[in-house]
């Protein structure tokens, strides 16, 4: 096999395992049996378990922070930005469906890797640019300025995020249909009366 071919393979089935078992408890061994090599191979590829996780989470963040940056260079009003970022992470969710889950399931690990790697910037940006278009929707007098835009922001990252686990786009309902509808259901909540 090329080596570029095993280097994508163990980055796939590395994320398999680790969004079904964990990281802590992944083990090489596991790895390389799931990649058909012996172990030492591995560390042809990568110099350790935790350079595996940081090469799955960097392209993910790394595909995360362009196509967010794209929505930011559109100067949409901040609903139709926070419709676009939401859109971002679902399409996000679907192409890397095990980078998501291990996002998810391992949280402070996922800041030591990203921290260790200079990922922590890349990481916290959506997350910024959500918060930045409630901030602005609330100040604007289109949300209700009741509510924390942080916990408007953490209940909105939470339900988008999660969706990963049960909606997949067909033809009668696209990954921006399922973002206009999500985001219709949040900003209604919140929608100032």
């Amino acid at each position: 096999m090329d080596p570029q071919e095993r280097r994508q393979q163990i980055l796939e089935r590395s994320g398999e395992i680790f969004a079904t078992k964990g990281i802590p408890a992944a083990t090489v061994r596991e790895i390389a049996e799931a990649c058909g090599v012996y172990s030492g191979t591995l560390y042809h590829y990568f110099p350790s378990k935790d350079a595996i996780v940081a090469e799955i989470i960097r392209v993910y963040v790394d595909e995360l922070h362009e196509r967010c940056s794209e929505v930011v260079a559109r100067n949409l009003p901040p609903i139709e930005r926070l419709e676009a970022l939401v859109q971002v992470a679902i399409d996000a969710a679907e192409h890397h469906p095990h980078a998501t889950a291990i996002w998810q399931i391992e949280t402070g690990y996922m800041r030591t890797v990203m921290d260790e790697a200079s990922l922590a910037e890349k990481g916290d940006f959506a997350a910024v640019l959500w918060l930045q278009c409630i901030t602005e929707a609330r100040d604007a007098g289109i949300l209700r300025s009741d509510v924390d835009p942080a916990t408007f922001y953490q209940l909105m990252r939470d339900a988008v995020w999660m969706t990963n686990r049960w909606f997949t786009a067909t033809p009668n309902r696209s990954n921006s249909d399922f973002a206009r509808e999500i985001t219709s259901i949040f900003i209604d909540g919140l929608r100032v009366r």
